[in-house]
């Protein structure tokens, strides 16, 4: 499966000296042209520093100058890197500010563009409503799948397993109870 599928996680970290080494961590043999187009892919470039020998250098010691979302933008073009067919995203916005989730979203959505398998596993309902399909599960059992809009009809259930609803769904709701 791990040809196949790229995982990137709630918090990832840098084990190598380089971003290049980080990019090309799940495909040692990775060309310089494989993670630069990687890195391009996840708006990650911008954090190489070109040196005479090439895309080498880390920007501060081990990503410790790096942002939350320069981070997981790193860890996105290494698992682009491996050319999956399927990337699972698990929490990858959940410690990022506002404008880092903004950017790994746009990411994301970047990726499925291209014809990239997203699984995106996440709490934060408005993520959730960008989505295709929704799957609800609670406690390892699925409870629900369905389109954005089908799911989120179904907003009293949700709420009944914690989850809450997109902002503009809630809204709705109240307008509605109100007759309006």
């Amino acid at each position: 499966i791990r040809a196949n599928v790229g995982l990137v996680m709630q918090d990832n970290f840098l084990f190598n000296d380089t971003i290049a080494a980080n990019i090309a961590y799940g495909k040692p043999d990775a060309s310089q042209e494989e993670i630069e187009a990687a890195a391009k892919l996840a708006h990650a470039h911008d954090f190489i520093i070109e040196k005479e020998d090439g895309y080498n250098t880390m920007v501060g010691e081990r990503g410790v100058s790096l942002s939350g979302g320069q981070k997981q933008r790193i860890a996105i073009a290494g698992a682009v890197a491996m050319e999956p067919e399927c990337i699972v995203f698990d929490e990858p916005t959940a410690m990022l500010d506002p404008k880092g989730r903004k950017e790994v979203l746009e990411v994301i959505r970047k990726l499925n563009a291209k014809g990239i398998t997203v699984l995106l596993i996440t709490h934060f309902m408005e993520e959730a409503a960008q989505a295709d399909k929704i799957a609800v599960m609670d406690d390892g059992v699925l409870k629900m799948v369905g389109t954005p809009d089908e799911i989120f009809l179904r907003a009293e259930e949700l709420k009944a397993l914690s989850l809450g609803v997109p902002p503009a769904v809630d809204l709705s709701m109240k307008l509605r109870e109100r007759g309006i």
